[in-house]
């Protein structure tokens, strides 16, 4: 109802600009008259707004309007029963009431159909379907997040594995006795899970001088 109020007041103000306020006599006036109107009808229209009083409320209205620096929007509500209704609120959360009880306390139950505080085209249904969505988004970038560690770990597993490799080639082209290659290789493999621990707990990654003791 209130679109539709809003609306047929955004209509008469047309109506009334562009075929009333704009000419100085009824005979321009009716022959520059809107055709979804009958003559008959807006006849009507002009002896009205021709009336003394109603063109002085008209101005009045007009020049109150221009000094307003908010526009009131809440149709038939005034700004003192809001003030009124919002102390009561702040009544209830100070007497311990939860932000739920004391909205639900003052201002009712939720109708059917409508979510208060959404705007006029916001539904139950559709305030599901988005904090539906979001969830799925916050669940996809989780989802990301986690296979670029993982990405990350792996690579670090196969730069290790390339060192290792190395280190025993450089060790076997030595003499290194094999004992000696192996306990190299658990030294390095040691250092690498140390490094891996501390990477997945939240620190830095290892740098390329830890991954490769010298």
């Amino acid at each position: 109802m209130t679109g539709v109020r809003e609306a047929w007041k955004g209509y008469k103000t047309r109506i009334k600009g562009k075929h009333f306020e704009r000419y100085n006599n009824i005979e321009d006036m009716l022959k520059n008259r809107p055709l979804d109107i009958p003559e008959v009808q807006f006849q009507k229209l002009i002896a009205y707004w021709s009336i003394p009083s109603v063109k002085a409320l008209s101005r009045l209205n007009s020049e109150n309007r221009k000094k307003q620096q908010q526009q009131h929007r809440m149709g038939p509500i005034s700004f003192a029963r809001v003030r009124n209704e919002m102390d009561k609120l702040k009544s209830h959360q100070e007497a311990g009431d939860t932000p739920e009880k004391a909205f639900t306390a003052v201002f009712g139950k939720e109708q059917p159909g409508r979510v208060r505080c959404y705007g006029r085209t916001i539904t139950k249904t559709s305030l599901q379907k988005d904090r539906e969505i979001a969830k799925i988004k916050q669940q996809h970038a989780e989802t990301i997040s986690s296979m670029k560690t993982e990405l990350h770990e792996t690579k670090d597993r196969v730069q290790s594995l390339e060192d290792l490799v190395k280190l025993l080639l450089q060790q076997s082209s030595l003499g290194t006795n094999i004992d000696e290659a192996l306990s190299l290789l658990r030294a390095k493999e040691s250092t690498y899970d140390i490094n891996s621990k501390q990477y997945s707990n939240g620190n830095d990654r290892p740098s390329s001088s830890t991954r490769d003791p010298k």
